[in-house]
């Protein structure tokens, strides 16, 4: 009776670490061509009424140098009193992923700073913004489609519907 017990504790086991290696894996963020990304992510980003930034303005408003990540892209408000902004980033490291980040995290806290008391609708979009790092990815997003923006990211990182 005693071994037929451990069999079933060991067999329990087993189909817990098998389901905890499985979450592991999924929850992974994968490589992934960034051009498919990106154009995944514009195409719910509705950019229509932003332009485009280059590696001057990513110097100027994140502090970064477009040159040291392995792909970007910039997307600004053409309207100053606007906030919508995108920046999508392949980094060469998680370090430099950590640091892409916390350039965004300055980035966003320099916004709501700069709309505070007068734009509660800006600081509202802000507050609302999509801020993540998976693996060498990182993702800023400022914009009324940011819950469509996330679901296309996620998707092509983790492979989900």
């Amino acid at each position: 009776m005693r071994d037929w017990i451990l069999r079933i504790a060991k067999l329990i086991l087993l189909g817990l670490l098998v389901y905890g290696g499985v979450l592991v894996v999924k929850g992974t963020a994968r490589h992934v061509d960034f051009g498919k990304l990106r154009a995944d992510v514009e195409a719910v980003a509705d950019a229509s009424d932003m332009k485009q930034g280059d590696a001057q303005l990513l110097r100027r408003l994140y502090g970064l140098n477009g040159g040291e990540l392995a792909h970007w892209v910039l997307y600004i408000s053409s309207d100053n009193m606007a906030v919508e902004e995108l920046l999508l980033a392949e980094c060469t490291s998680t370090a430099q992923a950590e640091q892409v980040l916390q350039a965004a995290r300055d980035r966003k806290a320099t916004q709501i700073r700069n709309f505070d008391g007068y734009g509660p609708e800006q600081v509202q979009l802000l507050n609302q913004s999509a801020l993540r790092s998976d693996d060498v990815y990182v993702l800023f997003a400022v914009s009324d489609h940011v819950s469509d923006i996330k679901k296309a990211y996620r998707k092509d990182l983790f492979q989900t519907e």
